[in-house]
């Protein structure tokens, strides 16, 4: 069962969220060290300094991840139904639901983990929320920064995945005070949030890195 409600430690703060894209092959990593971090399916694998919450929707994913998980020293959290029956101590569980944002131990799922996770920084009390690598996008014959998966997305699920976001963006404009950045390269496809580059989001000084 749902067991999980996210704190409001992170009230009034910045969030960041690291998907998979591409665009963050070159990244600096270590430079989100301290900070509010959601990290997106195989994001934990940059390690518990780095990322502070591991969120994931995909019980296939799971199955493939779960044993290396359990030594993942941030929190691991699941969305995905067939996740909540399991009884584990380190396994933080939240109900899902498909469109919209939420509250509680709830999450609006929106058709990826990515949208899913935005709606977390939003329960944890997030106002300015940036968006690493949400490219929506395959690039050089990519779509993602790391090599853990075996496929890449295809057309069809980018298709759903803009969707989603779409939902989401509307979900949020009852909430005037947060706001959503999408940091990018210029590669990104997502239509949805303010856009801004990786070297503006480094600049942000008071704020992001502080």
């Amino acid at each position: 069962m749902p067991s999980w409600t996210p704190p409001p430690e992170w009230k009034g703060q910045d969030g960041i969220i690291i998907g998979g894209g591409s665009s963050l092959k070159d990244f600096d990593f270590t430079q989100l060290k301290g900070k509010n971090v959601i990290g997106c399916n195989s994001a934990y694998k940059l390690g518990g300094d780095i990322v502070n919450i591991c969120l994931s929707g995909d019980a296939s994913w799971w199955e493939i991840n779960k044993h290396e998980l359990k030594n993942f020293t941030g929190r691991v959290v699941t969305c995905a139904p067939t996740l909540l029956p399991i009884n584990l101590d380190w396994l933080l569980q939240m109900e899902r639901v498909r469109d919209g944002l939420h509250e509680g131990k709830t999450l609006g799922w929106n058709y990826s983990t990515g949208a899913a996770a935005v709606n977390l920084a939003v329960s944890l009390g997030a106002i300015d929320i940036y968006l690493l690598g949400f490219d929506m996008a395959v690039v050089d014959g990519k779509s993602h920064w790391h090599n853990y998966y075996l496929k890449r997305f295809n057309k069809e699920a980018i298709v759903r995945f803009i969707r989603g976001f779409h939902t989401l963006e509307n979900s949020l404009k009852r909430l005037p005070h947060v706001k959503v950045y999408n940091v990018t390269d210029g590669s990104s496809n997502l239509p949805v949030f303010n856009r801004i580059t990786f070297a503006e989001f480094a600049a942000r000084g008071e704020g992001v890195f502080a």
